[in-house]
């Protein structure tokens, strides 16, 4: 189960270096289309009502890559989910699939990203189109852990000096909804 923490960075170049320090290296940056699928598209409380979502993300314009998670809890800021993912050829292909399940395109969130690790975590920095920069937290766990989990990604990012205020607990599709109905 994927467990993770988010927040809004304020300072990109200050919290890499900050990771660099502590020995992270992250990748060159990849550029990420994501086409977020669903039973029930709409605004925030439609997108958040469905059970299961897919996404088809083409990175760097040639890697295709099919995802579907299905969050622990319908409440909108809880970012434990269970995910299971596959490349794919064609993202064409992808898109019929999920239509012929009856999912409808929501929203596509576009995004730069700069992957490392620290220790057991998988670290993301992201400049996502129209939102803004993020930086997530990501470890794989079990659900009765999550809090603990989150409490302890927190921890850590506290320890780069991102602030409680800066969490972000929804995902860039629910953002990227939101931002579009505003």
């Amino acid at each position: 189960m994927e467990i993770e923490v988010k927040a809004r960075l304020k300072n990109v170049a200050e919290t890499l270096a900050k990771l660099e320090a502590l020995g992270c290296v992250f990748s060159d940056p990849k550029t990420q289309d994501d086409l977020m699928f669903v039973e029930k598209p709409g605004g925030v409380e439609e997108i958040i009502s469905n059970d299961v979502f897919a996404r088809i993300r083409i990175e760097n314009g040639s890697k295709v890559v099919l995802t579907i998670k299905k969050p622990i809890s319908k409440v909108a800021d809880v970012l434990v989910k269970h995910e299971h993912e596959v490349v794919v050829d064609s993202a064409e292909e992808a898109r019929g699939m999920l239509e012929l399940l009856g999912l409808k395109e929501s929203v596509r969130v576009v995004k730069t990203r700069r992957t490392g690790h620290y220790g057991a975590y998988e670290i993301c920095i992201d400049d996502v189109a129209d939102l803004g920069s993020f930086i997530e937290v990501e470890i794989m766990g079990e659900q009765e852990d999550a809090q603990e989990l989150q409490n302890k990604m927190w921890e850590f990012l506290a320890s780069l000096g991102i602030a409680p205020h800066d969490q972000v607990t929804r995902g860039y599709d629910l953002l990227m909804a939101a931002a579009q109905s505003a």
